[in-house]
């Protein structure tokens, strides 16, 4: 399934039995050169990581691919596009109290 966001593109598998993974794509054309397209993952794996604890432990292969406006959008913009994208898809258990 895919779910398009505004800064990114998630695109989740269902995989009921196996440990849940993510991947993170950031190609020469869609973002631009090598420092662009490190800056990009690197921005997404940091948010991506803050959020793991609430992605369960089973059942998902997550690929996220970024876009130019990865690069340009405010961290908590981007944040907040991640955030949605996987509370959409299913992926993310909602803030303990």
């Amino acid at each position: 399934m895919a779910y398009r966001g505004r800064c990114v593109l998630l695109l989740v598998l269902p995989a009921a039995g196996e440990t849940s993974r993510v991947g993170f794509i950031a190609s020469k054309r869609g973002v631009g050169g090598a420092v662009q397209r490190n800056r990009a993952r690197r921005r997404l794996r940091e948010i991506v990581r803050r959020r793991w604890t609430r992605v369960p432990q089973d059942g998902y292969l997550l690929v996220f691919i970024a876009s130019r406006r990865t690069l340009e959008a405010p961290h908590q913009a981007l944040a907040t596009d991640v955030e949605s994208l996987l509370s959409t898809a299913g992926a993310l258990a909602p803030l303990p109290d």
